[in-house]
């Protein structure tokens, strides 16, 4: 294990901080109105407002998801399209069927069919459950469904399945402790049934935060295991599926620092050589904060073929998506404490297929600025969304596009430079 000291700042000053200002009592609702300050979109209203994942869509535009407080306690979920030179095209936001509580959309993917579907969690007045929403390619409604257990039940990600529905990964509470789950969602939402969960109450604390289909018709799982009173390990699960019979071909847990410190794998993917790839966080214990850890293994999870590669310093830094890149590298987005301030930047780092780093930029503000989803798109650079503080006094909802090498493209004009 290392710790890469070598930070880059660039626009850490002008980006954000310039251009159009959003009033802070700008008006929440369904409506947008999107900001552009050098590359750079924004929105929201008078309340706090998140991103959390983006998709590069078919046509070659981009899909956000995210959470809008319609009042001040009212969480309700947002989808934005956007053309490929991010122009606004449609939105909808939308409460369910508890719509005087919470409703949050924690992930999206793109479906066959040209529409979108999302999952996340709705407060049923008593507890949580899993909320899967249906959307048409015109962002209107096609069905939504909900996962009921007696306790809360969480939906982290969500994917279309080779054979058309959908597999939603989570964490469900069994009235003693949590489980990880992985659920699958019928086509047309009319039905859903338990793939994989903790087959017996193990006692322990464990997390469910994202799942993708492997190749081979199986499916990677990643969260948190809880290893003693105050210490978590990174959990790896592979399921092997066989004529519809689920089995555990893996079940791995690693330990980037001491056992009794939070280690938390937070999003993983398959890779080329049919390995896979995690991003997440820990304490680091020398240094009294979060770091960022990013894991590669081979498809049997064997401790003897995973290298470890950690970033950050002696201060909180975060790692929330990571995405095998089209040169067999990584992409990895979070953000990062600046040295200087008590700020946070949108960090992205670029790093070689061994997890060498080959460039390492934060972008921000003058207030806090996250990077919670990135994708690579089909001109080789990346989509980025968030949220930042750095327009007023409530988080706003953040569209970033940078180029290959990490340079800030601001479409509605020309690609901007250093």
């Amino acid at each position: 294990m290392y710790f890469r000291q070598i930070y880059i700042f660039i626009l850490a000053t002008s980006i954000f901080t310039t251009g159009c200002q959003k009033l802070v009592n700008d008006p929440g609702g369904e409506d947008t109105n999107i900001e552009v300050d050098e590359g750079l979109s924004y929105w929201g209203g008078s309340y706090n407002d998140f991103g959390h994942a983006v998709v590069q869509t078919a046509d070659g535009g981009y899909a956000v998801v995210g959470s809008q407080y319609s009042t001040t306690t009212q969480e309700d979920l947002m989808l934005v399209k956007f053309s490929s030179s991010l122009v606004f095209e449609s939105d909808t936001s939308f409460g369910g069927d508890n719509s005087e509580y919470n409703n949050i959309a924690n992930d999206l993917q793109q479906t066959a069919d040209g529409g979108y579907i999302l999952v996340g969690s709705t407060f049923n007045g008593t507890d949580n459950d899993v909320w899967v929403v249906k959307y048409t390619p015109l962002l209107t409604l096609s069905w939504q469904d909900t996962i009921k257990g007696a306790y809360n039940d969480i939906g982290n990600s969500i994917q279309q399945t080779l054979d058309g529905s959908y597999v939603v990964c989570g964490t469900s509470h069994d009235g003693n402790d949590e489980d990880i789950m992985l659920w699958k969602i019928a086509t047309d939402g009319s039905s859903h049934e338990v793939v994989y969960s903790e087959t017996t109450d193990n006692g322990t604390r464990d997390f469910g935060n994202y799942a993708q289909q492997t190749d081979d018709g199986g499916y990677i799982i990643v969260g948190k295991s809880q290893t003693s009173t105050n210490g978590n390990d990174i959990r790896l699960i592979k399921l092997n599926v066989n004529s519809g019979t689920v089995s555990v071909g893996f079940d791995s847990t690693y330990a980037i620092a001491d056992g009794n410190y939070n280690d938390e794998g937070i999003f993983v993917q398959q890779t080329s050589d049919n390995g896979y790839i995690v991003v997440g966080n820990y304490w680091a214990s020398g240094y009294g904060q979060n770091n960022v850890f990013v894991l590669k293994t081979d498809f049997q999870g064997a401790d003897a073929n995973t290298s470890i590669a950690t970033f950050g310093g002696g201060f909180n830094d975060f790692g929330n998506c990571v995405r095998q890149t089209e040169d067999g590298g990584f992409i990895i987005v979070g953000s990062k404490l600046a040295q200087s301030t008590t700020n946070e930047d949108v960090w992205v780092l670029k790093l070689t297929y061994d997890l060498s780093t080959e460039w390492d930029y934060t972008y921000g503000g003058s207030a806090d600025d996250i990077g919670t989803s990135i994708s690579q798109t089909t001109d080789g650079g990346y989509i980025i969304t968030g949220n930042t503080y750095s327009y007023g006094n409530q988080s706003e909802i953040i569209l970033l596009k940078i180029d290959g090498s990490g340079v800030i493209q601001d479409l509605s004009n020309s690609t901007s430079s250093e």
